[in-house]
């Protein structure tokens, strides 16, 4: 999801719930303690983009403001936002390889860079994301390197599983870590940004957080792109089957214009959402709040026992979603067990 940065020393540059992380990395960058390795790591949707842009600027930025935020006026914040600084380097997944890896050639590549002169200021900044595409040759080719950096540059990892990357690379990251906030603390500012940005549409920013998983960009995305409807259109289809109202194989032929990750986490969320009200019948813990009643009339026929192994089943359907599996075979094993379960228990 493209994040913009606003521009110039204003106090909209970052959601609230960042700010804490913002100004923390200002103070370290003003006592020059920022170091030469960080990872900035977190769920999807909670700002990591948005942080490692504002990052990005206060350490090219040529003319700081007093309180060492960025200035966002001056010839170096210019050329961040034409995407041209000759000093920030930006390394991805190679996109002419089916393998979506960050090969080693490509790390190799940068490294030898890391050792040249910066252009035009100071540093120079070496960003690798998502860091977990990393193969295990070009972790190691990174490893050499931050063993022995350069102290003219900062290299910048980010990554939404962090754990998938070596220990021997975090440990040498000074480690920011970025959780989804309170509700309470989301809410307000999501709201704002659904009435500017969609005036003439009604949604229900509560809805969008639970189904975000809490994640407030993400949320955005979700209520903006129209994801939403797509998502009461799967549902639907597995309340039906729920109740024996539709076969699931013709289903499953029906849902092959969806994303396979995007099917599986859907129904990961309504099998999860089942199983919590087996547990808690008041439903406070829902995903998906706008189904409470449906998943209410379906959940007494749910063998939580049965329910556990589904949604287990669902996690590695989820974990190979990339792979080049048979997407139809694929969703109709995970439908027809669906419907199995549900006609196990009365």
């Amino acid at each position: 999801m493209s994040e913009h940065i606003g521009s110039g020393c204003a106090d909209d540059a970052l959601p609230p719930w960042l700010e804490p992380t913002w100004r923390r990395l200002r103070q370290t960058h003003r006592r020059d303690r920022l170091g030469q390795a960080l990872l900035i790591s977190g769920p999807a949707g909670v700002g990591k983009h948005r942080l490692l842009e504002e990052l990005i600027r206060l350490v090219l930025c040529g003319e700081p403001c007093p309180d060492d935020r960025p200035c966002g006026h001056c010839a170096d914040c210019r050329l961040l936002d034409a995407g041209n600084h000759p000093d920030r380097v930006l390394v991805g997944p190679d996109s002419a390889s089916a393998s979506g890896e960050i090969r080693v050639d490509q790390v190799r590549e940068v490294c030898s860079r890391e050792g040249l002169t910066p252009t035009r200021g100071t540093s120079k900044v070496l960003v690798l994301h998502p860091a977990e595409a990393m193969n295990a040759f070009a972790a190691n080719s990174l490893l050499k390197t931050l063993e022995e950096p350069v102290g003219s540059s900062i290299w910048i990892l980010v990554s939404e599983r962090p754990q998938r990357l070596p220990q021997t690379i975090r440990s040498r990251c000074q480690s920011i870590e970025l959780s989804v906030p309170r509700e309470q603390d989301a809410l307000p500012w999501l709201t704002a940004r659904l009435r500017d940005q969609a005036p003439q549409q009604q949604h229900d920013g509560r809805l969008c957080l639970r189904v975000a998983h809490g994640a407030p960009l993400r949320a955005l995305d979700l209520a903006l792109s129209g994801k939403l409807e797509a998502r009461k259109t799967v549902m639907d289809g597995l309340a039906a089957i729920g109740k024996g109202q539709r076969d699931p194989i013709a289903l499953a032929a029906e849902w092959q214009s969806f994303e396979t990750a995007d099917l599986t986490a859907l129904m990961i969320d309504w099998v999860g959402d089942l199983l919590r009200l087996s547990a808690d019948t008041g439903g406070t813990r829902l995903t998906n709040l706008d189904l409470q009643g449906v998943l209410e009339a379906l959940a007494p026929r749910l063998d939580p026992r049965e329910g556990h192994r589904l949604l287990q089943h669902l996690y590695r359907a989820h974990g190979l979603s990339d792979a080049p599996l048979n997407k139809q075979l694929l969703l109709e094993s995970l439908l027809v067990r669906w419907a199995l379960v549900m006609q196990r228990r009365p």
